[in-house]
Protein backbone atom coordinates (compact mmCIF):
# COMPACT_ATOMS: atom_id res chain seq x y z
CA UNK A 1 0.00 0.00 0.00
CA UNK A 2 1.18 3.14 -0.82
CA UNK A 3 1.45 6.22 1.50
CA UNK A 4 -0.91 8.04 -0.96
CA UNK A 5 -3.41 5.58 -0.68
CA UNK A 6 -2.83 4.42 3.30
CA UNK A 7 -3.37 8.49 3.98
CA UNK A 8 -6.65 8.48 1.59
CA UNK A 9 -7.71 5.33 3.50
CA UNK A 10 -7.13 7.13 7.63
CA UNK A 11 -8.65 10.38 6.66
CA UNK A 12 -11.78 8.11 5.25
CA UNK A 13 -11.83 5.88 8.72
CA UNK A 14 -11.66 9.63 10.82
CA UNK A 15 -14.58 11.08 8.88
CA UNK A 16 -16.61 7.92 9.11
CA UNK A 17 -15.77 7.79 12.94
CA UNK A 18 -17.38 10.78 13.09
CA UNK A 19 -20.45 10.18 11.20
CA UNK A 20 -21.74 7.21 13.14
CA UNK A 21 -22.92 6.16 16.35
CA UNK A 22 -21.00 4.29 18.98
CA UNK A 23 -23.30 1.22 19.72
CA UNK A 24 -22.43 0.82 23.47
CA UNK A 25 -21.09 -2.20 24.98
CA UNK A 26 -20.85 -3.10 28.77
CA UNK A 27 -17.02 -2.65 30.00
CA UNK A 28 -16.90 -6.43 30.23
CA UNK A 29 -18.35 -6.94 27.03
CA UNK A 30 -15.90 -4.23 25.68
CA UNK A 31 -12.97 -6.02 27.05
CA UNK A 32 -14.03 -9.27 25.74
CA UNK A 33 -14.32 -7.98 21.96
CA UNK A 34 -10.57 -6.30 22.36
CA UNK A 35 -9.64 -9.88 23.36
CA UNK A 36 -11.56 -11.38 20.34
CA UNK A 37 -9.91 -9.34 17.37
CA UNK A 38 -6.47 -7.90 18.50
CA UNK A 39 -4.52 -11.36 19.07
CA UNK A 40 -5.35 -12.38 15.62
CA UNK A 41 -4.81 -9.16 13.77
CA UNK A 42 -1.46 -9.31 11.05
CA UNK A 43 -1.22 -6.14 9.50
CA UNK A 44 -0.93 -3.74 12.13
CA UNK A 45 2.38 -1.73 12.26
CA UNK A 46 1.67 -0.84 16.02
CA UNK A 47 1.54 -2.70 19.05
CA UNK A 48 -1.02 -4.86 19.85
CA UNK A 49 -1.19 -3.85 23.43
CA UNK A 50 -1.97 -0.34 22.26
CA UNK A 51 -4.64 -1.15 20.19
CA UNK A 52 -8.12 -0.29 21.42
CA UNK A 53 -11.83 -1.00 19.64
CA UNK A 54 -14.92 0.98 19.89
CA UNK A 55 -18.40 -0.97 18.25
CA UNK A 56 -19.71 1.86 15.91
CA UNK A 57 -22.53 0.65 13.60
CA UNK A 58 -24.43 -2.56 12.85
CA UNK A 59 -27.08 -3.75 10.18
CA UNK A 60 -28.24 -7.18 9.52
CA UNK A 61 -25.96 -9.38 11.99
CA UNK A 62 -22.68 -7.08 10.58
CA UNK A 63 -21.30 -5.15 13.51
CA UNK A 64 -18.20 -2.39 12.24
CA UNK A 65 -15.58 -2.42 15.08
CA UNK A 66 -13.33 0.44 14.82
CA UNK A 67 -9.47 -0.14 15.91
CA UNK A 68 -8.08 2.77 17.10
CA UNK A 69 -4.44 4.02 19.23
CA UNK A 70 -4.30 6.84 22.33
CA UNK A 71 -3.04 9.98 20.12
CA UNK A 72 -2.30 12.40 23.12
CA UNK A 73 -1.61 15.79 20.98
CA UNK A 74 -3.25 19.16 19.72
CA UNK A 75 -4.18 17.74 16.78
CA UNK A 76 -6.46 15.18 18.03
CA UNK A 77 -9.60 17.00 19.90
CA UNK A 78 -10.60 13.15 20.84
CA UNK A 79 -7.17 12.05 22.12
CA UNK A 80 -6.98 9.00 19.27
CA UNK A 81 -6.64 8.17 15.77
CA UNK A 82 -8.34 5.41 13.82
CA UNK A 83 -6.32 2.88 12.01
CA UNK A 84 -8.55 0.36 10.92
CA UNK A 85 -11.52 -1.23 10.73
CA UNK A 86 -13.09 -5.08 11.48
CA UNK A 87 -16.60 -6.60 10.53
CA UNK A 88 -18.14 -8.63 12.86
CA UNK A 89 -20.23 -11.36 10.90
CA UNK A 90 -22.64 -13.43 13.17
CA UNK A 91 -24.86 -14.66 10.20
CA UNK A 92 -20.92 -16.64 9.27
CA UNK A 93 -19.19 -16.02 12.61
CA UNK A 94 -16.25 -14.08 11.02
CA UNK A 95 -14.29 -11.60 11.84
CA UNK A 96 -13.44 -9.62 8.44
CA UNK A 97 -10.21 -6.90 8.54
CA UNK A 98 -11.43 -4.60 5.78
CA UNK A 99 -8.50 -2.04 6.38
CA UNK A 100 -6.51 -3.09 3.45
CA UNK A 101 -9.23 -4.07 1.25
CA UNK A 102 -12.84 -3.51 1.95
CA UNK A 103 -13.66 -6.15 -0.97
CA UNK A 104 -11.49 -8.49 -0.45
CA UNK A 105 -10.98 -8.76 3.78
CA UNK A 106 -8.24 -10.56 5.69
CA UNK A 107 -10.18 -13.17 7.53
CA UNK A 108 -9.03 -13.26 11.34
CA UNK A 109 -8.17 -16.48 12.51
CA UNK A 110 -10.72 -16.18 16.11
CA UNK A 111 -11.04 -18.47 18.88
CA UNK A 112 -15.01 -19.54 18.26
CA UNK A 113 -15.84 -19.88 21.38
CA UNK A 114 -14.71 -16.12 22.80
CA UNK A 115 -16.57 -15.18 19.67
CA UNK A 116 -19.85 -17.18 20.69
CA UNK A 117 -19.78 -16.49 23.58
CA UNK A 118 -19.48 -12.66 22.99
CA UNK A 119 -22.35 -12.89 20.66
CA UNK A 120 -24.42 -14.51 22.98
CA UNK A 121 -23.84 -12.10 26.04
CA UNK A 122 -23.10 -9.18 24.27
CA UNK A 123 -24.91 -8.33 21.32
CA UNK A 124 -28.69 -7.69 20.78
CA UNK A 125 -30.12 -6.49 17.95
CA UNK A 126 -33.44 -4.71 17.88
CA UNK A 127 -35.59 -5.89 14.88
CA UNK A 128 -39.19 -3.26 14.71
CA UNK A 129 -40.68 -5.84 12.39
CA UNK A 130 -42.06 -9.95 12.38
CA UNK A 131 -39.27 -10.55 10.00
CA UNK A 132 -37.01 -9.07 11.96
CA UNK A 133 -37.57 -11.11 14.79
CA UNK A 134 -37.46 -14.49 12.89
CA UNK A 135 -34.02 -13.34 11.35
CA UNK A 136 -32.90 -13.00 15.21
CA UNK A 137 -34.61 -15.95 16.51
CA UNK A 138 -32.56 -17.85 13.59
CA UNK A 139 -29.17 -16.17 14.09
CA UNK A 140 -29.62 -16.67 18.28
CA UNK A 141 -30.90 -20.31 17.49
CA UNK A 142 -27.59 -20.84 15.30
CA UNK A 143 -25.12 -18.93 18.02
CA UNK A 144 -25.93 -18.93 21.05
CA UNK A 145 -24.91 -21.05 23.77
CA UNK A 146 -26.29 -24.29 23.77
CA UNK A 147 -27.62 -26.07 27.16
CA UNK A 148 -27.24 -29.54 27.25
CA UNK A 149 -30.20 -32.04 27.44
CA UNK A 150 -29.27 -33.72 30.73
CA UNK A 151 -29.61 -30.27 32.74
CA UNK A 152 -32.29 -28.38 30.38
CA UNK A 153 -34.31 -28.24 33.06
CA UNK A 154 -35.58 -25.12 34.52
CA UNK A 155 -37.79 -24.02 37.33
CA UNK A 156 -39.52 -20.36 37.04
CA UNK A 157 -38.24 -18.25 39.86
CA UNK A 158 -39.51 -14.64 40.88
CA UNK A 159 -43.08 -12.43 41.01
CA UNK A 160 -45.49 -12.00 38.47
CA UNK A 161 -45.75 -13.43 34.75
CA UNK A 162 -42.87 -14.30 32.58
CA UNK A 163 -43.57 -13.69 29.24
CA UNK A 164 -42.51 -15.31 26.01
CA UNK A 165 -41.22 -13.97 23.15
CA UNK A 166 -40.50 -15.30 19.60
CA UNK A 167 -37.12 -13.68 19.24
CA UNK A 168 -34.51 -12.69 22.27
CA UNK A 169 -36.38 -8.93 22.32
CA UNK A 170 -38.06 -7.29 23.92
CA UNK A 171 -39.73 -6.25 20.78
CA UNK A 172 -40.58 -9.38 19.96
CA UNK A 173 -43.38 -9.95 22.43
CA UNK A 174 -45.64 -13.06 21.77
CA UNK A 175 -49.01 -10.86 23.30
CA UNK A 176 -50.96 -13.07 25.84
CA UNK A 177 -48.11 -16.11 25.85
CA UNK A 178 -46.71 -16.28 29.31
CA UNK A 179 -45.62 -18.51 31.87
CA UNK A 180 -45.58 -18.66 36.30
CA UNK A 181 -43.77 -19.06 39.35
CA UNK A 182 -43.02 -22.59 40.16
CA UNK A 183 -43.86 -23.90 36.00
CA UNK A 184 -41.35 -25.74 34.48
CA UNK A 185 -39.36 -25.64 31.29
CA UNK A 186 -36.45 -27.20 29.23
CA UNK A 187 -34.09 -24.65 27.58
CA UNK A 188 -32.24 -25.38 24.73
CA UNK A 189 -29.88 -21.89 24.41
CA UNK A 190 -28.72 -19.09 26.03
CA UNK A 191 -28.56 -15.49 24.58
CA UNK A 192 -27.84 -12.16 25.64
CA UNK A 193 -30.08 -12.13 28.37
CA UNK A 194 -32.85 -14.41 26.76
CA UNK A 195 -33.41 -18.17 27.07
CA UNK A 196 -34.73 -20.38 24.35
CA UNK A 197 -37.29 -22.81 26.17
CA UNK A 198 -40.00 -25.24 25.50
CA UNK A 199 -43.00 -25.48 27.56
CA UNK A 200 -45.48 -28.29 27.82
CA UNK A 201 -48.63 -27.00 29.58
CA UNK A 202 -49.40 -30.45 32.07
CA UNK A 203 -53.10 -29.70 31.56
CA UNK A 204 -53.36 -29.11 28.11
CA UNK A 205 -50.98 -30.65 26.34
CA UNK A 206 -49.92 -27.53 24.18
CA UNK A 207 -46.33 -26.87 23.57
CA UNK A 208 -45.06 -23.42 23.70
CA UNK A 209 -41.34 -22.68 22.03
CA UNK A 210 -40.19 -19.27 22.66
CA UNK A 211 -37.54 -16.82 24.50
CA UNK A 212 -37.91 -15.92 28.25
CA UNK A 213 -35.88 -13.97 30.24
CA UNK A 214 -33.03 -15.83 31.89
CA UNK A 215 -33.09 -14.19 35.46
CA UNK A 216 -36.31 -15.52 35.76
CA UNK A 217 -35.06 -19.28 35.46
CA UNK A 218 -33.61 -21.61 38.04
CA UNK A 219 -31.84 -25.21 37.02
CA UNK A 220 -33.59 -28.17 38.90
CA UNK A 221 -31.67 -31.00 37.77
CA UNK A 222 -33.43 -32.14 35.26
CA UNK A 223 -33.28 -32.79 31.48
CA UNK A 224 -34.48 -34.41 28.93
CA UNK A 225 -31.35 -36.02 28.29
CA UNK A 226 -29.77 -38.72 30.76
CA UNK A 227 -26.80 -37.50 32.47
CA UNK A 228 -23.71 -38.76 31.24
CA UNK A 229 -21.73 -41.59 33.95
Amino acid sequence: MNMKFRSYWLVALIALMFSQSSYALSGACQNELRELIVPPLQHVFMKKKDIRVEMEDHARGVYSVRLFVPADSPDNLNKQVSIGWVNLDTNTMQALDVTRDPDHPDVLKVDGDKYKNFVSMCISDVPKTGAGCQQLDATASKNGNQIPGNGSGRTVVGKGRLQFYSAPDLSCKMSGVFIVEADSVDAYADYGKFTSVTYLNPKSKNVVNGWVETDRLKPNGLGIAPRQP
